[in-house]
């Protein structure tokens, strides 16, 4: 009898660097692993390689999936050589319901080639919903990848969704703990990332690891990048972390980006390097380009419309237009999860040629444009008319709050939320909806609500008596005691849903804040003072039922 999935896990926590798991076929589509023909010793890489990578060549990235339909799912890897062998390389890839990879029930061949930075992409179709599934890739006579285990949508009801939900994940700040007990979970159907994926620059005050502890600005892994090459290679850093590929290779995910994956300015907080920034050639494709390169993400088509370029045929899914990336998985009746943008139509000068549309309004700028503010809102009411229990909104920054760039967007937040409200063609009320956000690198929770909306009143403040996760982050924030409804009044029926911001992945927010500004300090001292700015968030925002943006990440780096 296979392994079961459990199984699967724990011995993949033992051996995460192997190049494969046993009892794979090298040369079949099925059957042991004795018919498999001799195949060559691996690839050593010389002294003088000098490109991150973590497994051994050549799948020395891992594997990774996303973006599941009930039927299909992206699955990803990358061919790295120290010298190219092939200016086309063949990639075989099968996908089993086993995790021996023994009972195969889709294979095929696609060429990773360099106009894709040697990347293999697969829309895997024909597959069953609901269903977890195991992956590889091999090449080069028969040198095979790690392999992943990915979980389609499902199309009929389930008893529940389960998804992990990160965000602004910086390399050079963080050991990446949390992502190494993503990889230790049997029981996430999807991991959703908010953006910021990956940084282009060090924080000065985060310093807490470099690539083979060249800690050098003029080091190309710990600088901004200057070029489409380097962006590529930023994507592979970060997949050079342990933690980061057991947590792709164990679950399939969904992924939107924010300002600094797709920055184009060059710059540093560290100290002056002697690299000319005037050589910066990076644009927003090549950015874009390289996200849609390394990550499973789905290409969506170039209407506007959020629809999905399908490829039938296992060829490499390409971006109709790569600055477009919002989008709709459709989890059967329990959810829709929506990935929308708050990023790509901000005024900036990063965007040359971007302009946002904001005729959908009657004053004021738009944050999402009008195709993209359109096609959520009908898409929302859509799915509450076809009996959708929940909608799901993967988002950048936090909407609820005039702390982030929604500051400047008041209008189309509160066109948003009546519309919600039953402000619409349908007269209807779009009712359980849930927003995760990025960007606030702390723990968050609110109503969905305009600020100072009439009528709308939160409880009282009472502390919150569990502790964070280091002794001293005690009473681990602010939360609301209390509903303020009545008997005859339903204080908070203005709110539209909930919003829910995570902790970053290791990037520093209120504990540099609080760090730099008494920079002798001790922990205790740093942590009573992020109690005394929760409080004062949560009396200057009603809307804000927790908070509890401590300073965990400069007191345990790991």
């Amino acid at each position: 009898m296979p392994p079961s999935r459990r199984t699967f896990l724990k011995g993949i926590g033992a051996i995460s660097l192997a190049p494969a798991l046993s009892n794979c076929s090298d040369s079949s589509d099925s059957g042991p692993a004795s018919q498999a023909t001799a195949i060559p010793p691996r690839p050593m890489p010389s002294a003088n390689f000098d490109f991150p990578i973590v497994t051994e060549l050549p799948f020395a990235h891992g594997v990774a999936s996303g973006d599941p339909l009930h039927d299909r799912v992206i699955i990803w890897t990358r061919v790295t050589e120290e010298e190219s062998s092939a200016p086309a390389l063949p990639v075989k890839w099968q996908v089993a319901t086993d995790p021996d990879m023994v009972n195969i029930v889709a294979s095929g061949t696609q060429d990773a080639l360099p106009d894709h930075d040697w990347t293999v992409k697969v829309d895997v179709v024909g597959l069953a919903p609901a269903t977890t599934y195991y992956y590889q890739f091999s090449a080069l006579g028969g040198l095979t990848s790690i392999i992943g285990r990915t979980r389609t949508a499902p199309d009929r009801d389930v008893s529940a969704v389960r998804i992990a939900v990160v965000a602004c994940s910086s390399y050079w700040s963080s050991h990446w703990s949390g992502y190494g007990h993503l990889a230790n979970r049997n029981d996430i159907d999807l991991v959703a990332h908010c953006g910021d994926y990956i940084y282009e620059f060090v924080d000065e005050d985060e310093t807490v690891r470099a690539r083979r502890d060249i800690d050098d600005i003029n080091y190309v892994d710990y600088r901004d990048w200057l070029n489409l090459e380097e962006v590529r290679r930023r994507y592979a850093l970060y997949r050079s972390d342990p933690n980061l590929l057991r947590a792709h290779q164990q679950h399939p995910w969904t992924i939107v980006w924010d300002n600094h994956d797709i920055s184009v300015n060059f710059g540093n907080e560290l100290d002056d390097s002697s690299v000319d920034a005037s050589v910066q050639t990076t644009t927003l494709n090549d950015t874009t380009r390289a996200f849609y390169e390394w990550t499973p993400t789905r290409p969506v088509r170039a209407d506007g419309s959020g629809e999905f370029v399908l490829v039938e045929d296992g060829s490499y899914p390409l971006p109709a237009d790569p600055l477009k990336i919002y989008r709709k998985l459709d989890y059967g009746p329990m959810a829709d999860i929506f990935c929308v943008d708050t990023q790509l139509y901000l005024p900036s000068r990063e965007r040359p040629g971007v302009v946002a549309d904001n005729t959908h309004l009657e004053a004021g700028n738009s944050l999402f444009s009008r195709p993209q503010y359109e096609w959520l809102t009908e898409a929302m009411l859509a799915s509450q008319q076809q009996g959708k229990r929940w909608r799901l909104l993967i988002n950048q920054t936090w909407i609820t709050s005039d702390l982030t760039r929604w500051a400047d967007y008041p209008e189309e937040r509160q066109q948003l939320f009546e519309f919600l409200r039953g402000d619409n063609a349908a007269a209807q009320r779009v009712y359980n909806n849930i927003v995760v956000s990025g960007d606030m690198h702390g723990n968050w929770g609110s109503d969905l609500v305009e600020i100072d909306r009439p009528g709308y009143r939160s409880g009282g403040i009472a502390a919150n008596p569990r502790n964070g996760s280091t002794p001293e982050n005690a009473a681990a924030g602010f939360f609301r005691d209390t509903t303020a409804n009545t008997a005859v009044d339903n204080a908070r029926a203005a709110s539209v849903g909930v919003e829910f911001a995570p902790t970053s992945m290791g990037r520093g927010g209120f504990d540099e804040i609080i760090a730099n500004s008494s920079p002798d300090s001790t922990a205790e001292q740093q942590v009573a003072a992020s109690r005394t700015t929760e409080r004062a968030l949560l009396n200057a925002t009603p809307a804000c039922q927790f908070a509890e943006p401590a300073p965990e990440g400069l007191l345990d780096p790991r």
